[in-house]
């Protein structure tokens, strides 16, 4: 009896992290000797908006042909830059490094024209933007302006910003502010924080990080569901959750893989091969189908992936 229960205890264990995911292909996209190959996030034309290494600039590369186009070179411009729904805009941010001050622009594409949200903004992480309605906190309260006119999205008197502040996790709705500490007490004498945080595409769960593993939870903090060990999480859609698996010497990165995982915990799985190369900060595209990230000396790379 025990080595049967041992059996059906091995037969779940492996189908808990059964393969979900088959890998297509992997390209590496061309990026000749340009120095902003980092971070990449997918437009909706399917051009990959990328940064320095620091998230100083922004600019465009071609997936295909490599084609690239400088937007700006202002410091922390790719710090959680919001990209428009219709591709046409940026929301994104000068970073003072001296006074740790924000100054708030949207970035026209085409154009590379700027205007201005706010100036001299103390310390921010996420921002809104939505229907070309600018969204961020300013202390401790929300604050939206109508920037663009952009056909391709809605925004609503309700919408959600999530955000870290004191790395504490606070969600502004309705012009109500709370702060949500899910894990407290559930790390012993360690106060928790937390990092990495997004709101799933139907607005109904919250993603985010916290010592060196990802969590999703409801957006009362109640619900908590632990996805492992990934860091930089990122949506697919509202049922997976993609990130990386690093390693590191306590100064540098030593290994790193591109993971996914579903929502529930379960079906963990290693998308990339590993080797040397040290590959991180993933992107998904919209459609799910694709997932982009570069590595610790600057090469970028797309992957294609389908559902089993």
């Amino acid at each position: 009896m025990k080595k049967l229960v041992l059996t059906l205890a091995a037969m779940v264990a492996l189908t808990a992290s059964a393969q979900q995911f088959e890998v297509v292909n992997v390209e590496q996209v061309p990026t000749g000797d340009h120095s902003m190959t980092f971070h990449p996030r997918f437009m909706p034309d399917g051009k990959l908006l990328v940064s320095a290494q620091n998230y100083d600039g922004l600019a465009l590369i071609d997936v295909k042909s490599g084609e690239y186009t400088l937007l700006t070179e202002m410091q922390g411009a790719g710090y959680y830059a919001v990209i428009s729904k219709d591709g046409k805009s940026i929301l994104t941010r000068n970073m003072n490094k001296e006074t740790f001050t924000h100054d708030i622009y949207v970035l026209d594409v085409e154009s590379k024209a700027l205007k201005t949200v706010a100036k001299e903004v103390d310390y921010l992480n996420q921002m809104n933007f939505n229907g070309g309605v600018a969204t961020l906190a300013v202390e401790g309260k929300t604050m939206s302006k109508k920037m663009v006119d952009d056909k391709a999205s809605k925004a609503s008197l309700d919408d959600l910003l999530i955000t870290e502040e004191d790395l504490k996790i606070v969600v502004y709705a309705n012009g109500n502010r709370t702060v949500l500490d899910p894990l407290a007490g559930q790390l012993g004498s360690w106060d928790p924080q937390y990092t990495w945080t997004s709101l799933s595409p139907d607005k109904s769960r919250i993603l985010f990080g916290c010592a060196g593993d990802a969590y999703v939870c409801n957006l009362d903090g109640s619900n908590v569901v632990k996805l492992g060990d990934l860091r930089s999480p990122s949506w697919r859609g509202n049922t997976h959750v993609v990130g990386m698996r690093d390693e590191d010497d306590g100064y540098y990165y030593t290994k790193s893989d591109i993971v996914i995982v579903d929502v529930t915990g379960n079906n963990y799985q290693q998308l990339t091969t590993s080797s040397d190369e040290i590959k991180m900060f993933p992107s998904v595209s919209a459609d799910g189908s694709k997932i982009a990230y570069h590595t610790s000396d600057g090469k970028i790379y797309v992957m294609t992936i389908k559902e089993k």
